[in-house]
């Protein structure tokens, strides 16, 4: 199909591409002129304009052939070299006003439940006993703080990972605990509560506990009842958690193992079993321990009648075992009477390794 010959002296206007093209002829010669606009009734004055400029031209005899004329001239937008945002900071921060920050940051960055955890809960409640000290007395702070070795350290590395995690935020301007290093412990004091008990020891306590020997005869609870969970931890020596959390799915019979996956642990809200978390072990990992005769005699009474995940060891109200009610009542009166001292139960992991 042939093009259609504008006529003489009008310019047509067309699509490009998608953007408005003028056309016209002028002394037996084509001339194209793209323009940078959309093809689009909007945009269709702008083609008129420049149309009627052209024609105009044209008639006085001024009609620039090269068309640099009729280009329209783009305006580029002046180049401002970037604006420095710099996060305003205080030009005092005190660590007591910190302590909002430690929360959101514990929950939203290390993804921690703080009213669940007692490391970085007693933290926190630090922060807010640290009322007007400057940020940057911070070493001198956690210094002067009369804290076991193993405490100081695990409270530094927090703040050193807080305090970096406000700096690159922009809300300090400098980490005031990058360069403090840990305490050594030079010589570790023995926990007396956690001396390891002998066999003799062990037998004559369990016995005590069997027999309720020294179980007040108006006592609603008999310290016997407690005795399947005690001769547990003395013959395995897993952790209170891990044997307050022990279910019926965790016994295999068949296999002859003990599965030791979970614990039900204890949180700053207290050792009850409201205040008590499902959680992990407390290395993250699954161990298997191996099924005697002696443990086998110990669970068939315990978990006869019971569902998959009901507590093989629970309190005489079918919750969970509180190990510190039961250590200030049960045990360490036992101890105390049997002669062998005050004695708190992790004595049993000891006493097993």
């Amino acid at each position: 199909m042939g093009y259609k010959k504008t006529p003489k002296g009008e310019i047509s206007i067309d699509n490009h591409r998608g953007k408005i093209r003028l056309r016209w002829r002028h002394n037996g010669i084509r001339y194209p002129l793209s323009l940078p606009y959309t093809y689009s009734p909007e945009n269709m004055h702008h083609a008129t304009l420049k149309a009627d400029e052209i024609k105009l031209d044209i008639r006085k005899g001024c009609f620039d052939t090269t068309l640099e004329k009729y280009k329209p001239q783009e305006t580029k937008p002046a180049v401002l070299p970037p604006v420095k945002v710099t996060p305003t900071i205080p030009a005092i921060v005190f660590l007591h006003e910190l302590s909002d920050k430690f929360k959101d940051w514990t929950k939203n960055i290390k993804n921690i439940n703080i009213d669940h955890s007692i490391d970085y809960y007693s933290l926190y409640k630090v922060l807010l006993r640290w009322v007007k000290i400057p940020l940057e007395k911070a070493a001198a702070t956690i210094e002067a703080e009369k804290w076991a070795v193993s405490t100081y350290n695990k409270r530094l590395n927090i703040l050193k990972e807080f305090f970096s995690w406000l700096q690159k935020s922009g809300v300090v301007a400098s980490n005031p605990l990058s360069e403090v290093s840990r305490r050594r412990n030079k010589k570790k004091k023995k926990n007396e509560r956690r001396i390891s008990l002998t066999e003799d020891e062990i037998y004559k306590f369990l016995e005590a506990i069997r027999q309720d020997t020294y179980c007040h005869k108006f006592s609603p609870v008999k310290h016997s009842y407690y005795y399947p969970f005690l001769k547990f931890i003395f013959l395995t020596g897993v952790r209170n958690a891990e044997a307050i959390g022990l279910r019926v799915r965790h016994i295999d019979f068949e296999s002859g193992l003990i599965e030791i996956s979970e614990a039900f642990a204890r949180t700053v809200k207290g050792s009850n079993h409201a205040a008590r978390i499902q959680k992990g072990t407390k290395t993250d990992n699954i161990r298997y321990l191996p099924m005697t005769e002696e443990l086998k005699e110990l669970f068939v009474p315990q978990i006869h009648g019971k569902n998959p995940d009901d507590l093989i060891f629970p309190s005489p109200k079918n919750l969970s075992i509180d190990d510190r009610m039961l250590e200030r009542r049960v045990i360490k009166p036992v101890l105390i009477k049997l002669g062998i001292g005050d004695r708190d139960l992790y004595v049993a992991r000891h006493s097993f390794v």
